[in-house]
């Protein structure tokens, strides 16, 4: 289930992609600026996932 306490349609969007790829949330930290999310491991590694608005999907940003 998605999180319900998603402040923005983004921030919805990111969260639905990560449990569609089958992350468990409890071992990451997201964070969101506008439609970008940074999700964080425990590790310390990081991925920027970004979510479009035109085409309301989510993609993962390249370096």
């Amino acid at each position: 289930m998605v999180d319900k306490r998603s402040k923005s349609i983004a921030e919805y969007a990111v969260r639905r992609w990560l449990l569609n790829q089958g992350f468990v949330m409890d071992c990451f930290t997201l964070t969101m600026d506008g439609n970008r999310a940074t999700l964080k491991d425990k590790n310390g590694d990081t991925l920027v996932l970004v979510y479009d608005s035109h085409t309301k999907s989510v993609y993962v940003q390249e370096d």
